[in-house]
């Protein structure tokens, strides 16, 4: 017999959801809680997340998030604190946002798995395809000599940038563009050649999405970046992209790989434009 429910969170359950999630990533910061509050709120009334907990005796135990796209589901922000581990609670919790993305009538469910999480997510039929990686950014402009082109930072976003994100990744991000923005993300461009986000998650100011028609203009886009406050970075080892940021700037790896791994219906997507990922809820 489980020793603990699974179900949705009250609004006035977010803050120890979060805190159940930094716990069980062994980052007991809580500096930045109240301001990641209102993103979950924020993601969760404008449908563009679900979450579950496990709770036992109405503490929360576990925690798993959903993110729904126009076609894709991504898994995310599953954690469970360390006491309650290899007891079932994670698996629980996946089964069951796998079972909620299948009600939804999502085809492909995606996700990024940690070292522990990968053999978990294979039993349920999930296939891995490659790693990202996280960095620190220098913390001065490099010196890279690129071909220059102006960098402009935007406030709406228009339709050529929906258009390369959606042939880029293979499916339509727009709404989870539009949250970001409205979050106070900051975008910069090079017009119809590549686009940045950067904005504040928890203690970190990330530069992600980046999604470029070339190296150069990645280039670009990310020494502009850094004077801007940007410091870390999520970048995918896919072959398409053979590393070439890696070989161009000064970077320190700053967390273990994560696979990213699919469920379902194949996407099909333009690898080579894709430099960096905005973020990962892995598990």
């Amino acid at each position: 017999m489980k020793y603990f429910i699974i179900k949705e969170p009250e609004n006035n359950e977010i803050l120890d959801c979060i805190k159940v999630f930094l716990i069980s990533f062994d980052k007991p910061d809580f500096k930045e809680i109240e301001e990641e509050r209102r993103v979950w709120l924020y993601l969760i009334n404008n449908n563009i997340a679900r979450f579950l907990i496990a709770a036992k005796n109405e503490k929360i135990i576990g925690i798993g998030g959903l993110f729904l796209f126009q076609q894709v589901a991504n898994i995310g922000y599953m954690g469970v604190l360390p006491e309650y581990r290899s007891r079932g609670v994670g698996s629980g919790i996946f089964k069951k946002l796998v079972e909620k993305a299948l009600h939804l009538k999502y085809k492909t469910i995606i996700l990024h798995a940690s070292k522990f999480g990968e053999p978990i997510y294979k039993k349920f039929g999930f296939q891995g395809s490659y790693y990202v990686n996280s960095y620190f950014l220098p913390k001065s402009v490099p010196n890279i000599e690129t071909k220059y082109k102006e960098v402009k930072e935007i406030k709406l976003l228009p339709d050529w940038l929906l258009k390369l994100d959606r042939e880029t990744m293979g499916f339509n991000r727009s709404n989870y563009l539009k949250a970001r923005i409205a979050l106070g993300a900051k975008i910069l461009v090079i017009e119809n050649e590549g686009y940045a986000l950067i904005s504040k998650i928890l203690s970190r100011v990330r530069l992600g999405p980046l999604i470029a028609t070339n190296l150069g203009t990645a280039l670009q886009l990310i020494k502009r970046s850094i004077p801007l406050g940007a410091e870390h970075i999520i970048i995918p080892k896919h072959p398409f992209l053979q590393n070439e940021i890696l070989t161009s700037i000064p970077l320190t790896e700053s967390d273990n790989p994560n696979l990213k791994m699919t469920y379902g219906k194949k996407i099909s997507s333009k690898l080579e434009y894709l430099y960096a990922i905005g973020t990962y809820g892995k598990g």
